[in-house]
């Protein structure tokens, strides 16, 4: 923030707050907000790799409606709906698809 309105980015220069996407305002209110439950279905994949490094440090609960891409990596996330606690993408696709099959 350089001032009221006015964010200096790397690539954009100096946007209104408008001008963020709206997966990067989710992000930045799951770093400073954590206590709440963010709805991440509107972000896109590329927002994975944030929602990891910020839970990393914070304990966030977010809802999804899609299988999102969390990447070849390890990472330890529970699945509210079943309590199954998973590491992989291997371990989240069949649960996470039998969880979407039900709400869907």
């Amino acid at each position: 923030m350089v001032g009221p309105g006015a964010i200096n980015t790397k690539i954009l220069g100096i946007i209104p707050p408008e001008r963020l996407s709206g997966g990067t305002k989710t992000l930045l209110l799951m770093y400073f907000m954590p206590q709440n439950i963010y709805n991440a279905t509107t972000c896109s994949d590329n927002c994975a790799y944030w929602i990891l490094r910020i839970a990393t440090q914070k304990d966030l609960t977010i809802s999804l409606y899609h299988l999102m891409d969390f990447g070849n990596g390890k990472f330890t996330a529970t699945v509210a709906n079943t309590g199954d606690v998973v590491h992989t993408m291997f371990d989240l696709v069949p649960i996470a698809a039998k969880c979407l099959k039900e709400n869907s």
